[in-house]
């Protein structure tokens, strides 16, 4: 067997996100390798939205809170330079950084519409680098990590980063493609009624934004994407959607040049689950959705 080093390990882990095909899945792999293989206890994996003009947390590891909901602005601190520089950011020695300061510098923007979720962050961050995930000369996203020790990244550090950044963005774009491509344009529906609670939707039509029994969920794109859903099953009994419907509706304004829908998906999805909201979403084939509800949905629009 060859030694292990840490070029090899980059190897295992970039052939591990390789064989996956779902965007949740690499988010995971990645975060799950960069944890288990080389030992980042603090990490976050961002991806660029470019309707809201921010960094949107799809998955990270170390942190108390997920921030599914949260984001940081293009050019706003730390974080939100990476997209509009595209070079990799480092900050090796923080310790003459106020909280307060590093806050602001640092781009944990808590700018939550409605008690939106807090961004994740590491009070205590000594060091942090950036990496952004560049696409064909387009950044992506960006690999976030954070240590508690001053110069706790190294040079290679970088190198293995930026090799797992360039894999994980081509390997999102490649499967927010494949989810787009051979898309069964029947779509099942189901008439059965939901067991469990009646819960109350609430849709403001002014940013979109979600609310489950009075209690923010998320908007913009995905609360557009959620109300569709909703929609159609109390109208038809619908259950299950496409992608391609998804992207071909006119009631998701998504913007003319690509929009990584999938992702957005996958945001949606894990923003339900850490509310324990009665609603999920689950993968049932490729470019396909399952809408499961825990009881009986009431639908409101609130227009402002």
């Amino acid at each position: 067997m060859p030694k292990s080093s840490p070029l090899l390990d980059a190897a295992i882990l970039v052939e591990a996100i390789t064989r996956q095909n779902e965007a949740d899945k690499i988010v995971d792999t990645v975060l799950d390798g960069l944890s288990e293989r080389f030992g980042y206890e603090n990490i976050m994996l961002l991806l660029h939205d470019a309707s809201r003009g921010g960094l949107i947390p799809r998955g990270s590891r170390g942190y108390e809170r997920a921030g599914a909901g949260s984001q940081v602005p293009v050019g706003d601190g730390f974080i939100g330079v990476v997209p509009s520089d595209g070079r990799i950011l480092d900050a090796a020695d923080m310790s003459d950084v106020t909280p307060h300061a590093d806050r602001a510098r640092s781009g944990w923007h808590e700018g939550r519409p409605h008690g939106a979720t807090a961004w994740p962050s590491l009070p205590d961050s000594m060091s942090r680098i950036g990496i952004p995930m560049i696409v064909q000369g387009k950044v992506t996203g960006v690999l976030l990590a954070e240590s508690r020790e001053r110069f706790a990244f190294s040079a290679d550090d970088k190198a293995i980063m930026t090799i797992v950044a360039s894999q994980a963005g081509a390997s999102l774009c490649l499967a927010e493609s494949l989810a787009n491509e051979g898309q069964d344009s029947k779509a099942h529906t189901s008439f059965d009624q939901p067991a469990g609670r009646v819960f109350r939707v609430s849709y403001h039509t002014l940013d979109d934004s979600i609310f489950i029994d009075n209690e923010y969920l998320i908007k913009g794109v995905a609360g557009r994407l959620l109300m569709f859903m909703l929609d159609a099953h109390q109208r038809e009994g619908r259950d299950e959607f496409t992608n391609r419907e998804l992207r071909l509706s006119a009631t998701m304004r998504l913007p003319k040049v690509k929009d990584n829908l999938d992702t957005r998906l996958l945001l949606l999805r894990r923003r339900l689950e850490e509310k324990g909201a009665p609603i999920r979403l689950m993968r049932v084939g490729r470019g396909r959705i399952g809408l499961r509800l825990h009881g009986f949905p009431l639908l409101d629009r609130v227009e402002i």
